[in-house]
């Protein structure tokens, strides 16, 4: 897997779901690579989705990193993001290697629910449980 894996892998979870790609904000939409202020001026962050749902609105951003490196380091700023967000809910789908060894970065990242309470970091695999009580009852 690589990182356009993962965020491939995203979008069939979603469409999985029930959620169509779709510019419009609907309910049971998502979009694809959003732009968005950055905390740093003259700078724009991408959120790589955001999900419509009847009652919330949720943007998922994906992290993956095979290799030895900054790994915790970067993820920081991913949780000052998250402390900012407009939208109800801010997931961070981690994958690789290096981010799911001994669960480092769902723990870091989830270690900072005080600062960034609409924050939670989750694997791929646990995706469509988030969103399952936020989907209609027909399409769950």
């Amino acid at each position: 897997m690589c990182r356009k894996d993962l965020l491939n892998n995203i979008s069939a979870t979603l469409e999985q779901c029930g959620l169509i790609e779709s510019s419009l904000k609907k309910s049971m939409t998502y979009q694809r690579n959003i732009k968005y202020p950055s905390i740093f001026s003259d700078k724009n962050d991408h959120a790589h989705f955001v999900v419509y749902l009847p009652e919330r609105t949720i943007q998922i951003v994906a992290k993956y990193q095979e290799s030895n490196g900054t790994a915790i380091e970067k993820l920081a700023y991913t949780a000052m993001d998250a402390a900012r967000t407009s939208y109800d809910d801010y997931l961070v789908v981690c994958a690789g290697t290096e981010l799911l060894k001994h669960s480092r970065a769902i723990n870091f990242l989830n270690l900072n629910k005080s600062a960034a309470p609409k924050l939670s970091a989750i694997t791929l695999g646990e995706l469509a449980k988030i969103l399952e009580p936020y989907l209609p009852k027909a399409v769950a």
